[in-house]
């Protein structure tokens, strides 16, 4: 068996240089691990900062959400008590009913092109009625400054609301990289572990 494989031009490795060869393999293994391990741990602790940002950023936008509807119900309060004050007393009761009524409507939770077109049309009828009562321009200037920043308002609730549906989104995909990224960690240290353990055991025989 030995006289073919010399005529075949093989060379049997010695035990010292397959043990050498083992070792070799184990060093550059764990050496590559040693590296994935590295990079991939990086970019875990990169993706947990970014999860933990946009925790505290969703916290921040619902804070700002809760504002923002605080707001705009005391604008169009501030709206009621000024047509309470210097308009109503001056209407008959069914015109300020259908006033009030108009004014109900805005109040609600609608969407800011609803509300824009609701306004725009109260506006225009709330003229005639100061027209027609013979009052002056200044109510409805001070009117239409204080719907306008309800409006303000409910455009920038309504942009939080769709950032905060994107947010969900995001946050769906960071958790599912990360509990991919920490499986794929751990099972690395296993494998870094295990090469370190055969390479000890390995260059002990060498010697």
């Amino acid at each position: 068996m030995t006289e073919n494989i010399d005529e075949a031009g093989i060379r049997v490795l010695t035990e010292e240089e397959l043990i050498s060869a083992v070792v070799e393999k184990h060093r550059r293994f764990l050496e590559e691990d040693k590296k994935e391990f590295g990079e991939l741990g990086i970019r875990l602790n990169q993706v947990e900062e970014a999860a933990k940002n946009a925790k505290n950023s969703r916290i921040r936008m619902e804070e700002r959400k809760e504002v923002l509807k605080e707001k705009r119900q005391q604008f169009y309060h501030q709206t009621e008590a000024l047509l309470e004050k210097d308009v109503f007393p001056k209407l008959d009761p069914t015109t300020v009913s259908k006033v009030k009524e108009e004014l109900k409507k805005l109040k609600g939770q609608i969407e800011p092109e609803e509300e824009k077109r609701l306004k725009d049309s109260f506006m225009e009828n709330l003229r005639e009625i100061i027209r027609a009562a013979g009052l002056g321009e200044n109510v409805l200037l001070q009117t239409d400054a204080r719907m306008e920043e309800a409006r303000n308002s409910n455009l920038e609730l309504n942009e939080l609301i769709q950032s905060g549906k994107q947010l969900a989104e995001d946050d769906g995909s960071k958790s599912e990289e990360i509990s991919k990224s920490k499986s794929q960690h751990k099972w690395l240290s296993t494998k870094i572990k295990n090469h370190e353990e055969a390479l000890n055991y390995w260059e002990k025989l060498k010697v």
